[in-house]
């Protein structure tokens, strides 16, 4: 008879039985692990991997630029203390060695040295908060302001400062801090004005400008030529005023003759020939390496469609007499406006602005809401960031979550300008 809820027990031979199994299965996963142990002796046993930032949440690219700007500074911070911590006890040793200081005077500094690391780090967080407010101090593009040591260089060694302007935009194109450093510089040296891509103007107001610009200096037309070989290349003798209109659709370049025989006359001392030197300054992209491959009738300068690609003085022996020093790209603008503005004029490369949303804001009040409407095929908007949304939208640039990416589309507003 059995009684019910009686549970047989289990024999001794099947204890045993049991607990050499699991011994067995406890000898092979400890074998495993010295397996893997084996395979990465010098590393430690692996963590979990942290999931990071979830793709789901909102502003996430802003949240991750934060983080990597807080970890530099922190890295930053933390450096400085070490090195004002290093530079303590180098003086105190110093002190100690030529004994002019007394020991209880040494403790005191030793007291001071402690306690201003402590400070240092009680602050940290604040600091990190204040530059991270103000930004981390790096310049956007780097030809803003970056190139103005090449510049000085160019303006020190030249005699003739040939500053090229933009014929569709002469006045945004000129800046006066050039003119003033060229004039600071010595009264010796001539600056030249250059307007040039007149092929891309009306020719009646390229004679407009020339005769404005020519009653406060020297003024020159002319078009750089376009051909893509790098030796021969073309150069008409025919006057920039009586250039028809096919000739100026063409490849070939138009002002040099004149550009050419003025450079002779300043190089002119005294009926004597000398040797002078050629600046060649300007905003980015006006063409100042593709006038110097005019002039010299080969491709001795890099040149590009982008901003800053010159990057340091390049000298270029043009005769005998005549030497061309081209000059990276400068920007002197300052403030917010005077920044969108420098953008507008492709003279800052797109992809390295910071916030492309204010140039956008200029560009809108510039045209006309249908000319919008109909270029990118939106319906009407109110506002920049209204205009933004719904072209982010229409061309599908959507982050994670299927948020707009309002920074994306201010870009290619900004590429479609500079074409």
């Amino acid at each position: 008879m059995v009684v019910r809820g009686f549970k047989k027990k289990a024999s001794k031979r099947q204890t045993t039985r049991h607990r050499v199994k699991v011994e067995r299965k406890v000898r092979e996963h400890n074998r495993k692990l010295r397996k893997e142990a084996k395979k990465t002796p010098n590393k430690q046993k692996l963590k979990r991997k942290d999931p990071g930032v979830p793709n789901s949440l909102p502003f996430k690219d802003e949240i991750l630029k934060e983080a990597k700007r807080r970890r530099e500074l922190k890295e930053q911070l933390k450096e400085e203390n070490k090195q004002k911590r290093k530079d303590a006890r180098a003086q105190l040793k110093e002190a100690k060695r030529t004994g002019n200081v007394a020991p209880q005077s040494l403790a005191d500094m030793v007291k001071s040295a402690e306690s201003k690391a402590a400070e240092f780090e009680s602050n940290e967080e604040f600091v990190l908060a204040e530059k991270s407010k103000f930004g981390s101090g790096k310049a956007v593009e780097s030809s803003l302001k970056a190139y103005y040591k090449e510049f000085r260089k160019v303006v020190e060694a030249a005699d003739v400062i040939l500053e090229v302007l933009d014929a569709r935009d002469p006045i945004g194109s000129r800046c006066p801090q050039v003119e003033q450093a060229v004039v600071s510089a010595g009264a010796n040296k001539k600056l030249v004005l250059v307007l040039n891509k007149i092929d891309l103007v009306p020719k009646d107001n390229v004679q407009a400008w020339l005769k404005h610009l020519r009653n406060e200096l020297p003024t020159i037309a002319f078009k750089c030529s376009t051909q893509t070989q790098n030796e021969n290349l073309s150069r008409s003798t025919v006057p920039v005023a009586n250039a028809s209109h096919s000739l100026l659709k063409t490849s070939v370049c138009l002002g040099a003759d004149v550009l050419l025989k003025l450079l002779a006359n300043y190089s002119r001392n005294r009926d004597l020939k000398t040797a002078i030197r050629v600046g060649v300054v300007g905003f980015p992209n006006t063409g100042k390496s593709s006038l110097i491959n005019s002039l010299k009738r080969s491709k001795s300068c890099l040149v590009g469609n982008t901003p800053g690609v010159t990057k340091s003085m390049q000298e270029v022996q043009l005769d005998k007499n005549v030497r061309l020093l081209d000059c990276p790209g400068i920007v002197m603008a300052t403030g917010d406006e005077a920044s969108a503005h420098t953008i507008l004029r492709n003279a800052v490369k797109v992809e390295q602005i910071e916030d492309p949303t204010a140039p956008v804001e200029i560009i809108l009040s510039r045209c006309r809401k249908d000319q919008m409407m109909l270029q990118y095929k939106i319906p009407m908007y109110t506002d920049c960031n209204s205009f933004l949304v719904l072209l982010a939208k229409r061309f599908g640039m959507l982050k994670k979550g299927g948020l707009p990416n309002l920074t994306k589309a201010a870009r290619m507003v900004l590429q479609d300008w500079n074409l």
